[in-house]
């Protein structure tokens, strides 16, 4: 049974904040619904279904037209009273006319929420009539603080950041349970990601023509086995799709993709690039353990599914601690592969802290290999690990001491 656990989100203070129309989007299943009804206020919240029908949740449920519904807003917009309207990019197109030719007498505030990929493409377009009015807010997954601060009431500091990398996506949050740990938690999602990840991906791509379905798919598949660069993307993609693709082909399928919080981008330090992840670690296990076994048409003992699960974990753990810590510190985070350093945290030119990252014991030579590579950056050097390391060239921080910095900084927030 789950724990119907709430998390206090950091993005409500500042939706709270903005005072105009703001559109809410990113991937499914983040808890864009959840965050706007349990934690802002609204006079009206409307939902619109596929067949165009409305839900109205406002002091009783109702079903509406969509005639009845563009009456209700037109009478409302005049008044000040804020708008909620849920799964927005199925009004035709003529509904976002109005709402252009209706900013300049509008009392109301409209909060719009939307999904799909053709959406942002389409609200967020040069050409779109909204551009402008309404204020773009992103919700991607659980920020690492606010996940950590609600777990740390339950779990172990150490279970609680193992668990707090995949339970930030809201996908899975809800099957977590009191006496979990994370082969446990793992156990009990992996079989349900094997039909919630497909569907999750196929609603994203409802509205879009089935070639370019074809070829996101393509590309998400393409960074979950390791390619981190677009030429990388389009060398591997190139052989599924059976054309010949450059990085630059491929470049505007990924900024769709970030858009939409399936995908995240991390710069490339000292360099004007990008390397490219999928932001879910639970979404990112799934195509890992589908290559891996095939599992999303297979039927795969469990035992198996798990032994190559936590064979991917420490690299969640890494990119989660690292994320964790620029966060902590207000940083940008970037990422170096030659030479090989799990995290370099950095304030605008300035170079902060570089981080090595292992979630069990560090060796004393494992030390010194990080601090030779990072001899020439003149910074804090972190390290983390399950042992404290006493060398004063480093700051040795265990999990706990990670997980206690975290709920500092939250509740300073």
């Amino acid at each position: 049974m789950g724990m119907g656990l709430i998390v206090p989100r950091s993005e409500v203070e500042k939706l709270r904040e903005v005072t105009g129309w703001i559109l809410i989007y990113g991937r499914r299943k983040t808890g864009k619904t959840f965050l706007v009804r349990k934690f802002l206020r609204y006079d009206s919240y409307y939902f619109i279904s596929r067949s165009l029908e409305v839900f109205s949740y406002n002091k009783d449920l109702e079903l509406l037209s969509y005639d009845i519904f563009f009456d209700r807003i037109k009478r409302e917009i005049e008044e000040r009273k804020t708008i909620v309207i849920d799964e927005f990019q199925r009004l035709p197109q003529s509904f976002l006319d109005f709402l252009h030719f209706s900013k300049s007498f509008a009392k109301s505030q409209i909060i719009l929420v939307g999904s799909s990929l053709s959406f942002v493409n389409k609200i967020l377009g040069t050409e779109s009539p909204l551009l402008g009015i309404v204020y773009p807010f992103r919700l991607g997954l659980i920020k690492p603080r606010d996940i950590i601060f609600s777990l740390s009431k339950y779990y172990s500091d150490k279970e609680c950041l193992l668990l707090s990398m995949f339970a930030r996506d809201p996908v899975v949050l809800e099957a977590l349970t009191p006496n979990d740990n994370l082969e446990s938690f793992l156990r009990r999602v992996i079989p349900k990601i094997r039909v919630v990840v497909r569907s999750l991906i196929g609603e994203i791509f409802t509205e879009e023509e089935r070639e370019l379905t074809k070829r996101y798919e393509a590309i998400i598949k393409a960074v979950a086995a390791g390619n981190k660069k677009p030429s990388e993307v389009a060398s591997f993609i190139s052989g599924m799709l059976g054309e010949h693709l450059k990085s630059q082909d491929v470049k505007k399928y990924l900024k769709n993709l970030v858009e939409m919080n399936l995908l995240k981008r991390i710069k490339i330090f000292r360099k004007k690039a990008y390397f490219y992840f999928i932001d879910s670690p639970i979404i990112d296990l799934y195509y890992y353990l589908d290559l891996k076994t095939g599992f999303s048409e297979l039927d795969i003992p469990i035992d198996i599914l798990i032994s190559k699960a936590m064979g991917k974990v420490p690299f969640y753990y890494e990119n989660f601690v690292v994320e964790l810590l620029a966060e902590i510190y207000g940083c940008e985070l970037e990422k170096s592969f030659s030479p090989e350093i799990d995290g370099i945290l950095t304030r605008g030119k300035q170079i902060e802290a570089v981080v090595e990252v292992k979630m069990g014991n560090i060796t004393t030579k494992e030390v010194n290999n990080f601090l030779r590579k990072v001899e020439d950056f003149d910074c804090r050097k972190i390290v983390i690990a399950e042992n404290t390391f006493k060398d004063k060239r480093v700051e040795s921080m265990t999990a706990e001491q990670l997980v206690e910095k975290a709920k500092e900084k939250k509740q300073k927030s």
